[in-house]
């Protein structure tokens, strides 16, 4: 078409919220194919978790606008009418489909079977722990291009990119759900991805998206940052992962004891009962 190839590693992945898992999907069904890995993946509240399994899904200390998914409930209680039953129709297919695919192993847990209809609009409960629909639950999280993580202390999704930054930095102490045991060892991808993540105080969901704060000034600059170093413009090394907690000022520091609660959670990948 007349137009030069572009090098993969002057392209940085970037998403909010849906859009940061998706992101983050589109890193692992780029490793997974063999291609060149762009230069980095930006995830700014990533969803990455779509079984609500992890505990600031359902905690009800947690003050963000999206809500408490205790007990799991249904994405699908709505008003019946012609489009719903056209809805109902094709997701009974689609998950027909899904279990009637032989591609080894089925991804499930008893807990995604839900009477009521589907968790997601936007997956069939079948689908729930694919890796490109829940990266945080994928065999192996390694081999990725640099990651920048971006998430607010006060959200829902919390923890559960706590620890999608944690099974990617180091992937041999945090191996995700208990159904997937094992195979991490037997995956081909088994080097660290260089992660950063970044826990800003006080802020919600997708709070560079609705308000003016230090914390987004500061997380924007440190998103600049991220491109012009993974793209060599700056010309200096990434450094090593870390996990930093950013306070109201914009201020740097460790991690608090709370974040690191989750990381020993047992009901990883299980939708809540």
């Amino acid at each position: 078409a007349g137009f030069e190839p572009l090098n993969p590693k002057n392209i940085v992945f970037a998403g909010n919220s849906a859009g940061g898992g998706l992101s983050l999907a589109l890193g692992l069904a780029i490793r997974d194919a063999g291609l060149s890995s762009s230069g980095g993946i930006i995830g700014s509240s990533p969803w990455v978790d779509l079984t609500v399994s992890m505990p600031s899904r359902v905690s009800d200390e947690c003050v963000d606008f999206i809500p408490n998914r205790k007990g799991g409930g249904t994405a699908d209680n709505f008003t019946e009418s012609q489009a719903s039953k056209e809805y109902k129709e094709k997701d009974a297919a689609l998950a027909a489909k899904i279990k009637n695919q032989n591609l080894g192993p089925k991804i499930w847990h008893d807990s995604f079977n839900r009477p009521g209809g589907r968790l997601q609009l936007y997956v069939a409960n079948e689908g729930l722990a694919i890796p490109y629909v829940s990266p945080m639950l994928a065999e192996s999280l390694c081999d990725l291009p640099p990651l920048l993580l971006t998430v607010g202390d006060d959200e829902r999704l919390l923890d559960e990119v706590i620890y999608f930054a944690h099974r990617s930095a180091e992937p041999t102490k945090y191996k995700g759900p208990s159904y997937n045991a094992g195979k991490f060892e037997k995956s081909p991808f088994q080097t660290p991805t260089n992660t950063t993540l970044e826990i800003y105080e006080e802020m919600p969901h997708d709070f560079q998206m609705l308000m003016e704060h230090v914390c987004t000034t500061k997380s924007y600059e440190r998103m600049a940052e991220f491109i012009n170093r993974v793209t060599n413009i700056l010309n200096e090394p990434l450094p090593p992962s870390s996990y930093n907690c950013v306070n109201v000022k914009g201020e740097f520091g460790p991690l608090k004891g709370r974040h690191e609660k989750c990381l020993n959670w047992d009901r990883i990948g299980i939708v809540p009962s």
